[in-house]
């Protein structure tokens, strides 16, 4: 995204935002102990637009404030789910706890809805669609709160030019493709007549008329369709990826959806920052010599977090950012390797019985989970054998997804109910 491609709406804007720099000495921005509180506003409605598997989607958003807090200004760190794009809630556990400790820190921090759910057939026109309604609707959050700050009194304090971005896995690529997919002529010819239909850039997810501009990006485990997006003057970004992540890539190849092969292809974090280094764009990146997806949110929690709290203090006080050391190498921690190979689910169409065979790759249990095509979880439990029959006869008819995982890994597969 060029920076002066918003010049104008960011002229406009400029009244709704309280324009000095909220205060960064006491320990805001930087020690949780800020802020001993939080206080949680939730399911505040902010647009709506076409489902997954159609009709008409309300989505909804979250803030969190610091409690007692009384300052002006106030920066807003947008915290985004991942799952995929199939699964996943801004009630997810470490989204809650993501965003009470950035509001605790003295930012105002957002948790919203994007739309998700079962796209089938997974491919590369299907798989790109699911980024669109991701940016659309993270597009739609941030002019909501514009919005509010414009109509509302500004309920919630907050400084409009400083906005943040991020997510993890799938919310990390929407973040960066709200903050970087900004022409029409960046959309790839195969999508251009989809695009039109959808909204363009911008969508139509709720707002219109108020700026979807940011000024920074963190990412955990993103990725970005295309590094030319990323040009001079350009905002700055973070990123965490793990080196053998074979979901997310960390480099540029193909996309996997809950392991299935998508056709897109895609760049993740060490070419994003390859790029913005090639086109001096501030970034910080750090690589996790591990095969994980985004495991360093269980075996290096407080550290990564560390370093997008550094980040953003960085953006929200004015100061030259230090990104620290580049790259950490950390002990054994819970692998995601994709098992899928290793798992059979028979029959592939079903009136009841199900049988799940994992004995490639069982050892000693496996947790599952049912989920339909919206991305819902219906069914789940423990697989303490290496095959087990399950009754599937209480699922109306359509298209399921079984996801079996373990300290081992990840499995997934497909099976239709009749």
């Amino acid at each position: 995204m060029r920076k002066n491609l918003y010049l104008a709406l960011a002229i406009i804007s400029a009244p709704l935002a309280t324009l000095g720099q909220a205060d960064c000495t006491g320990g805001r921005f930087s020690n949780y102990a800020f802020a001993p509180d939080v206080t949680r506003t939730q399911a505040i409605t902010f647009g709506s637009n076409t489902a997954v598997s159609g009709g008409n989607q309300v989505l909804k958003l979250d803030v969190y404030e610091p409690t007692g807090d009384m300052g002006t200004g106030r920066p807003v760190v947008f915290v985004a789910f991942g799952g995929s794009f199939i699964g996943g809630t801004r009630n997810d556990g470490y989204v809650v706890d993501l965003c009470n400790r950035f509001a605790r820190l003295g930012y105002v921090a957002v948790a919203m809805d994007y739309r998700v759910g079962f796209f089938f057939p997974i491919n590369e026109v299907n798989t790109t669609l699911a980024v669109m309604r991701g940016m659309h609707d993270y597009r739609g959050a941030i002019r909501y709160m514009r919005k509010t700050a414009a109509e509302d009194g500004n309920p919630y304090r907050i400084d409009t030019e400083r906005f943040y971005v991020g997510g993890v896995s799938a919310g990390a690529i929407s973040a960066i493709h709200a903050a970087y997919l900004n022409q029409m002529s960046e959309i790839p010819s195969y999508m251009a007549n989809d695009t039109a239909g959808l909204g363009g850039i911008e969508g139509n997810s709720g707002n219109l008329g108020y700026p979807s501009n940011v000024q920074g990006v963190w990412s955990m485990s993103g990725t970005i369709g295309d590094t030319s997006w990323i040009e001079v003057d350009d905002v700055p970004i973070l990123s965490l990826h793990e080196t053998g992540d074979n979901t997310v890539p960390i480099g540029t190849q193909e996309v996997a959806v809950s392991g299935f092969p998508t056709g897109l292809i895609a760049s993740g974090s060490r070419d994003i920052h390859a790029r913005a280094d090639n086109q001096g764009v501030e970034n910080c990146f750090r690589e996790y010599n591990q095969n994980n997806h985004v495991g360093y949110l269980d075996y290096d929690y407080n550290s990564a977090l560390g370093y997008v709290v550094s980040f953003l203090e960085d953006l929200a006080c004015g100061q030259a950012i230090e990104c620290g050391e580049n790259t950490f190498v950390p002990g054994t921690g819970i692998a995601e390797h994709d098992l899928s190979g290793s798992m059979t689910l028979s029959p592939s169409v079903t009136n009841g019985n199900l049988t799940i065979d994992l004995s490639g790759a069982f050892a000693q249990w496996f947790e599952y989970d049912v989920i339909d095509a919206q991305g819902r979880i219906l069914l789940s439990g423990q697989l303490t054998s290496a095959r087990t029959n399950l009754d599937m006869s209480q699922l109306p008819a359509g298209v399921y997804m079984v996801r079996a995982q373990n300290a081992s890994g990840r499995a997934v597969g497909r099976f239709v109910r009749e």
